[in-house]
């Protein structure tokens, strides 16, 4: 059955995986080939808050793992974030030379260090003293005035700096939307089918594939993967999540490379279908995407991508506004290309015609200069 092909694997490890996904083919349509051996930024900051709701929709057991909500509403004020700052530089230098010693086999006498192994700033009274002193502040102050300042102000940050380490830093504002997002689409009369299923209904959730698509091989995970088994029909949907409002996702399905990632994943799915004879007599249906705005967490819409868009993105299109779009069987022949070392620097046809390219005449529509007048040209 189509479970039996979902991979096994962590993410990390599909990610390693030798093959064109959907993000390097939006990646190749939107900076050309060039970006296959260029830098790739992974833009963690800005998919902060995506990946927390389908972590938190999809894989529960590691939300705690790999995110830290944030304590502190704010940093304290300058003077005392340098003094915390140095207390902490303290303990990373500590625990670097804790780590060094503990792999030499020479040199193995005890480690001496005023510095404890705690979340507590207040065990760092010492520190904070010496934290002061370096930064030239609070020199007036008394001791125990120094302490309570720095313990007042920077408590809540010196904790949240100890326990995110290794963790992705969530404010708490973010946090609490992202649970009340998830609660939406778990409950939502539009969205809840998709986490409780109805019987002889089975749902694959962050479904990691491989499968060929025009003859080669590429790769994917799809946030959901629903089967109905009493109509033997195959859902693919993945979730999003933006600024727009929910009426509005259009606007960014065709900015935002959407469309390869639908007609990549379908195709894909068709071929494990029609590779398996458990599933004769199943469809892959029309691909959807299950979209939230972060700004309106209670309204979710589901958008349904039909047969014509989807063959028009395998194949490339003009949009309604004249702007060209590659299609997915192309770039995969611009990454094959690419990858079997005869067209990394330029594409094929840039090299068949020299260097040379023409510029579109689609760049001037029904528009003639004459004798200094603007007119139509309706010839």
């Amino acid at each position: 059955m189509i479970g039996d092909h979902n991979l096994k694997i962590p993410v990390w490890e599909y990610r390693d995986l030798d093959l064109p996904s959907y993000s390097m083919l939006s990646s190749i349509s939107k900076a050309g080939v060039d970006i296959m051996n260029g830098d790739k930024s992974n833009g963690i900051f800005s998919l902060k808050f995506g990946s927390l709701v389908d972590d938190m929709c999809f894989e529960t057991d590691v939300v705690m793992d790999k995110y830290y909500m944030n304590m502190s509403v704010s940093n304290p004020t300058k003077n005392v974030k340098d003094i915390v700052d140095y207390v902490l530089a303290g303990i990373n230098k500590n625990e670097k030379k804790e780590e060094t010693e503990s792999f030499s086999f020479i040199k193995k006498k005890p480690i001496s260090s005023s510095f404890v192994d705690s979340s507590n700033l207040e065990d760092y009274k010492s520190q904070i003293l010496l934290g002061a002193k370096a930064n030239n502040v609070y020199a007036k102050y008394s001791e125990d005035k120094i302490i309570k300042t720095v313990l007042d102000a920077g408590t809540d940050y010196f904790k949240d700096s100890i326990l995110c380490r290794g963790k992705v830093q969530i404010k708490k504002e973010m946090w609490d939307k992202a649970m009340e997002t998830s609660k939406t689409l778990a409950t939502h009369q539009f969205s809840k089918k998709y986490f409780t299923p109805e019987p002889g209904v089975e749902l694959i959730y962050q479904y990691k594939f491989t499968a060929k698509v025009n003859g080669t091989y590429t790769k994917g995970m799809l946030d959901i993967v629903m089967i109905n088994h009493n109509t033997k029909k195959i859902y693919p949907v993945d979730l999003k999540t933006g600024e727009l409002p929910a009426g509005k996702f259009n606007e960014v399905f065709l900015m935002h490379g959407y469309y390869i990632q639908a007609s990549l994943y379908k195709e894909a799915l068709r071929y494990i279908v029609s590779n398996d004879f458990e599933l004769d007599g199943y469809t892959v249906e029309n691909f959807e995407f299950l979209y939230i705005s972060k700004d309106n967490v209670n309204k979710p819409i589901i958008w349904v991508v039909s047969e014509k868009i989807h063959q028009a993105s395998l194949s490339g299109f003009t949009d309604t506004y004249g702007i060209k779009h590659k299609g997915v069987h192309g770039l995969l022949k611009e990454y094959t290309d690419c990858k079997q070392g005869m067209y990394c620097e330029y594409t094929e046809d840039v090299y068949k015609n020299e260097g040379r390219i023409m510029f579109d005449d689609d760049l001037i529509r029904g528009v003639i200069y004459e004798e200094g007048k603007i007119g139509n040209n309706s010839n």
